[in-house]
């Protein structure tokens, strides 16, 4: 009988993107590429339309082949030239794009479906309780929380703009309003710019899938090892966006982690949308906090350094 763990799992991590997983199941041969015919499309500019190629043999071992791509496939920085035996737990570069190859077995196979029901239901749970929400501090504190929680994160904050369209940090959760108003901060001012300027979700699951990442010293100093920077868009303007980060090593996002966001996010424009208006939100008065379920008023919301001069950049002349 074969002592081979019953799912091979591709963990491919496009940057910018919640990590896409994708199961092998039994074919002797899987094809990676942008090619839609592929078996596995990865629709990303630096990868090839037939890229590369991993083979299962008649002993459950697996090798991985480059089809003479255009940017290359890389192991552990060397590049492939032939067969290259694959180890469950080795990562693999095709172009831009960083691949974990693994062995799953059922016990790690319940531990991530318990984790899975989990974040599913907090974010019904989170998704209620904004629904059901009237208060407006305690609304901001809620939907920063909630998502805090839904991304399996430390700490995180909101900002919002004000009426002259400078961004602010409307609230914070678990991380200190004093390294927000400075350039202190020990995460990714760029990848909360970035989800300004493009107004689309920005992820982070491991440092080695953003290349424009890794030369942040702050970033690599504060050991965050996953991060989401979710704008907060309602017809088409970008009212705030929400950023939360971690540094447990083994937090990823992926397509389904992505998904639960996209709703909470959606929900959360909405409020903010209703609160600009109901609340004066844009003015921006106050910074929240969110700590044990309380909020509190702490003086004027700081501005975010970076975060008007990348929007205004973004902006059509």
């Amino acid at each position: 009988m074969s002592a081979t763990p019953v799912t091979v799992r591709l963990s491919i991590h496009v940057p910018d993107e919640a990590v896409h997983v994708r199961e092998l199941g039994t074919a002797s041969q899987v094809i990676l590429g942008r090619d839609p015919q592929c078996d596995v499309v990865i629709p990303h500019h630096s990868v090839s339309r037939k890229h590369l190629r991993l083979r299962r043999d008649d002993r459950d071992h697996w090798s991985a082949e480059d089809l003479a791509s255009k940017n290359g496939t890389r192991i552990d920085g060397r590049t492939l030239g032939g067969l290259q035996p694959l180890l469950s737990g080795m990562w693999f570069a095709i172009g831009d794009v960083y691949v974990r190859f693994e062995f799953v077995d059922p016990r790690s196979e319940r531990v991530r479906d318990a984790d899975v029901e989990r974040r599913r239901h907090s974010s019904m749970i989170w998704n209620t309780r904004l629904r059901h929400g009237t208060e407006a501090q305690r609304l901001i504190v809620d939907l920063l929380s909630g998502i805090v929680d839904v991304a399996g994160a430390k700490r995180g904050f909101l900002l919002c703009t004000d009426r002259n369209g400078d961004w602010r940090v409307r609230a914070c959760h678990a991380i200190d309003p004093d390294e927000l108003a400075g350039q202190a901060f020990s995460g990714s001012r760029g990848a909360v710019n970035r989800a300004i300027s493009a107004q689309r979700p920005v992820f982070l699951s491991d440092q080695r899938d953003q290349a424009w990442l890794q030369q942040q010293a702050s970033v690599l100093d504060a050991g965050i090892r996953a991060l989401v920077a979710l704008p907060l868009v309602h017809d088409g303007r970008a009212l705030g966006v929400i950023y939360a980060d971690t540094d447990e090593n083994e937090r990823i996002y992926t397509d389904l982690d992505a998904q639960l966001l996209d709703a909470l996010v959606d929900h959360a424009g909405n409020v903010v949308a209703a609160l600009e208006l109901e609340a004066d939100l844009a003015e921006v008065r106050a910074l929240l906090v969110g700590a044990d379920g309380m909020s509190a008023e702490l003086g004027p919301a700081p501005y975010w350094s970076n975060a008007s001069a990348a929007s205004r950049q973004a902006s059509p002349a």
